[in-house]
């Protein structure tokens, strides 16, 4: 089993004992250096004292299941505002906000798309692009999907007051 599903494993129990949602776990390799990136959450967003409380805890799981072999960095923290959406679960949740989804084999002639996110329906997730259409991919085909924050957005809804 790879670094990542079993660090997974350890880390679901954990974070539901602590009432937060765990949104992916990350394994790394750069140059020598392994990083754990493990990406939680709550209603209401996670502080930095969770995101510490969980990774002594989670950090103490993986030493003890000697999980990964020699030395490693541990970081956790919240998904932050272009957060990662890695389940249909989260499609349904994050549904009318603006996302970009990435898909393994073009579709009209485009890998990227960038608009509402819709769904999920029959295990899939759709999209509607600036231009109006809309595109329904099985979940199997996206490659990778993250909210995408407009700062601009408030601006263009209210204007300025002055």
């Amino acid at each position: 089993m790879e670094v990542r599903e079993e660090v997974r494993q350890l880390a679901g129990p954990l974070a539901d004992e602590d009432g937060l949602e765990l949104v992916d776990v990350e394994f790394i390799v750069q140059g020598g250096r392994r990083t754990i990136r493990v990406l939680l959450d709550r209603p209401g967003g996670i502080r930095v004292g969770d995101c510490a409380r969980f990774s002594r805890r989670l950090s103490d799981c993986i030493e003890m299941n000697q999980t990964v072999p020699g030395s490693y960095h541990l970081e956790v923290s919240s998904p932050g505002l272009n957060r990662p959406i890695r389940t249909l679960e989260a499609v349904e949740r994050f549904a009318g906000q603006r996302a970009a989804l990435t898909i393994a084999v073009p579709r009209d002639g485009r890998r990227n798309f960038e608009g509402e996110l819709l769904g999920p329906s029959d295990g899939r997730a759709g999209i509607r692009i600036d231009e109006g259409m809309e595109y329904w991919f099985e979940w199997a085909e996206v490659k990778a999907a993250h909210l995408v924050v407009d700062p601009w957005a408030g601006l263009r809804k209210g204007g300025s007051k002055r």
